[in-house]
């Protein structure tokens, strides 16, 4: 059997994780350690993962099962190794000192998601209430034909994109102004699709997570209406985690 892995603790810090691992016919997460390390393995079949969408959902599941106790690097879905020996003196062994700096470099750290979504529809509502100007060129091309109104509309459309660009970076700025003074690191990632205005996230110690809690409820009544704010943590540093290894799968 090979060894999916999904991610590398401290030896002796987790006795056990009792999430499902992925894939049905694989084993339970178990851990093979080494002088001072150990690493979050299952077993699953020899050849390709079948990467269905409950296996990214269980890689997921199993590291937030590990980090609600211990420091956790995780590793990118779909990490497989030819065995759990494989896993150990290719990865534990082959990269001991690394795995364990980044695991002080992260010791107690946890890393907190924050979006914010909201419907095109309420978007534009907010837009065009703010922005006279393009409440009145949307007026004046209403009921128009498209072909004596082309450039218009293309004016039109910039003047929304750079309204709602703004929009987003005003409220990047409400949201990080308010954590970031809690939080070690912060990362403001790109939206990942049309609803979403913000998708950032902080590295926290675990000692400061109520206190984060509280800011982003009071960051949440501050919201205008029809905006949606996700908040997820504490999470494995995903987004913080450094491929410092040549070749080694960290997400």
């Amino acid at each position: 059997m090979a060894a999916y892995v999904y991610g590398v603790v401290r030896a002796g810090a987790v006795e056990k994780v009792t999430t499902p691992g992925v894939n049905a016919a694989g084993g339970a997460v178990r851990l093979v350690d080494h002088d001072g390390l150990a690493a979050l393995v299952s077993d699953v079949p020899d050849g390709p993962l079948t990467g269905t969408k409950d296996d990214v959902l269980a890689h997921s599941r199993v590291l937030e099962e590990a980090v609600e106790r211990v420091t956790v690097l995780p590793m990118r879905f779909g990490v497989v190794m030819p065995s759990a020996e494989a896993a150990e003196d290719e990865l534990l062994t082959e990269h001991q000192e690394d795995l364990v700096a980044q695991l002080d470099a992260f010791e107690g750290l946890v890393e907190l998601d924050l979006k914010i979504v909201c419907p095109e529809e309420v978007q534009m509502r907010a837009v065009v209430a703010e922005r006279p100007d393009i409440a009145q060129l949307s007026r004046e091309i209403r009921g128009r034909p498209a072909d004596a109104t082309y450039y218009e509309r293309i004016r039109l459309g910039e003047l929304v994109a750079e309204a709602s660009a703004a929009m987003r970076d005003e409220l990047a700025e409400l949201v990080v102004s308010a954590i970031e003074p809690l939080a070690v690191r912060t990362d403001v990632g790109e939206p990942a699709h049309e609803q979403m205005l913000l998708n950032v996230a902080f590295l926290a110690k675990r000692e400061r997570l109520e206190e984060i809690d509280r800011a982003v409820g009071r960051l949440d009544q501050e919201l205008a209406a029809g905006m949606n704010l996700k908040y997820v943590g504490p999470l494995p540093p995903y987004r913080f985690v450094e491929a410092a290894i040549e070749g080694a799968a960290w997400a």
